[in-house]
């Protein structure tokens, strides 16, 4: 299972989904009300906001299934299509949703997770199609090489 490619760029792309659930989104800074004037960091996390959670625990999830489907290439490739379309309107929901409160707060490292993680995505799904190609292509010639000595 550990031997490809495909299957580092799945868990790194796993690893980043799983980390937003415990991350913020957003993250501002406000005058506190105490007379010493100091500032107050509020923040946003992914966690706080339901929708967020279950997206991100839907591709995170998706990421481990595709683990497992190691010898099923073609289902492979299937779920880490239908991950990065998950993720892309994951992400265009968070550009959205922070664009409704930019005033106020600024973007966070992880909310950007998803792109870099539809990027493995297609990468993973490269090297999955490229497995998938030697293989018809080494059982092609297998066969063909058993047609022609079954003929002598």
């Amino acid at each position: 299972m550990l031997k490809r490619f495909q299957t580092y760029l799945i868990i790194a792309a796993a690893l980043l989904l799983g980390s937003m659930l415990f991350s913020n989104m957003c993250y501002g800074v406000i005058p506190s009300d105490a007379p010493s004037e100091q500032w107050e960091r509020i923040t946003i996390s992914f966690y706080e906001r339901s929708q967020f959670l279950i997206m991100a625990f839907v591709s995170f999830s998706l990421c481990v299934i595709a683990l497992f489907y190691q010898k099923k290439r073609i289902i492979q490739i299937r779920i880490c299509l239908l991950n990065s379309i998950i993720l892309v309107a994951f992400q265009v929901w968070i550009l959205v949703e922070f664009f409704k409160l930019r005033p106020l707060y600024s973007l966070s490292i992880p909310s950007l997770f998803p792109i870099i993680s539809i990027i493995l995505m297609m990468l993973a799904i490269r090297y999955i199609a490229r497995d998938e190609a030697t293989a018809l292509f080494s059982g092609a010639a297998q066969t063909k090489k058993s047609v022609k000595n079954k003929k002598r």
